[in-house]
């Protein structure tokens, strides 16, 4: 009989073949039992080597339990949700196919779930930074988290009460369940920036699941070189804003009465409106909140859509 693993990694993928090979390998080389883990990978439109890949890296660890589905619907809340029907682990852990991780990072994961006790539904680690390109000097510490370059968290492990990383963190099979799973409403879909998908954990929280963050569990993220540019920095943060409009309708959705203000920066005159268009100056914190700001306005008032 064959062993129910205690914990599986869910990754997504889009045409990126060589990124994924390299994430696949670092989970062959766990020092958990591999009868004691599974690793699904769910093919979301690719037309690269992605199948060449995953046959690869099948052939070099034959004991890998590893999976490789197709989701044909765009979107990473789709594939994520897709891998988490295709998976039997009571642990669930969500990974990205451009990181890598360290041989204990598994095995971190189920530690922490077993100290924390059984209220805990989500873990969620650190990351560091794989530079495809020098970090440009405009780039300050706070830009790195919507560049996924940094957790945003900090140092000091504790409970904490807002979203955790996507891209390293791990969730109780059965908090995810009843949160009714990953909102389809948010995350990437092909070529557009919108994020957050990890409001679920706002639900989870909410219905009394306890959220932990434990630096000393990461994963080495590649930064790739296109998104270290003025015009896509730009775009991020606007896309950012529009996530955070989408935020609001899922929480809505899902009964939750949100009449506070936000508080938005905005230009008061015409002159300050010039940073619109000035897509290759290195952009300031300032401008670029103004633009998640913008964003934020535009999706609110259903000038621009998010799907």
């Amino acid at each position: 009989m064959t062993q129910k693993p205690d914990i599986c990694v869910v990754i997504p993928t889009r045409n990126r073949a060589a990124l994924l090979g390299r994430c696949l390998a670092s989970l062959g080389e766990q020092a958990l039992d591999k009868a004691r883990f599974e690793v699904c990978v769910v093919n979301n439109g690719s037309t690269d080597q992605t199948v060449q890949a995953v046959d690869l890296v099948r052939a070099h660890y034959p004991d890998l339990r590893l999976t490789f589905i197709d989701e044909p619907r765009l979107g990473v809340a789709y594939a994520r949700n897709t891998g988490i029907e295709h998976t039997v682990a009571p642990l669930v852990v969500q990974g990205d196919d451009d990181a890598t991780v360290p041989t204990d990072w598994l095995e971190k994961f189920i530690a922490s779930f077993a100290a924390l006790g059984p209220d805990i539904g989500k873990i969620g680690g650190d990351v560091i930074p794989v530079w495809g390109a020098p970090r440009p000097a405009w780039m300050t510490d706070a830009m790195l988290p919507l560049l996924t370059a940094a957790s945003g968290f900090g140092t000091a492990p504790r409970f904490v009460d807002e979203g955790l990383l996507e891209c390293n963190g791990c969730y109780r099979r059965e908090a995810l369940a009843a949160a009714g799973h990953f909102p389809t409403t948010l995350g990437r879909k092909g070529n557009s920036l919108l994020s957050a998908e990890h409001a679920v954990d706002l639900v989870m929280h909410v219905a009394g699941w306890k959220l932990y963050y434990d630096p000393s569990i990461v994963i080495h993220h590649h930064i790739h070189a296109d998104r270290m540019t003025p015009a896509w920095m730009r775009r991020r943060y606007f896309w950012q804003g529009v996530s955070d409009s989408a935020i609001y309708a899922y929480l809505r959705s899902k009964g939750f009465n949100i009449n506070r203000g936000v508080a938005v920066d905005l230009p008061l005159n015409p002159a300050e409106w010039a940073f619109v268009n000035d897509v290759n100056t290195p952009p300031d914190e300032a401008h670029l909140n103004r633009l998640r700001s913008l964003g934020f306005i535009l999706a609110q008032s259903g000038l621009l859509p998010t799907d």
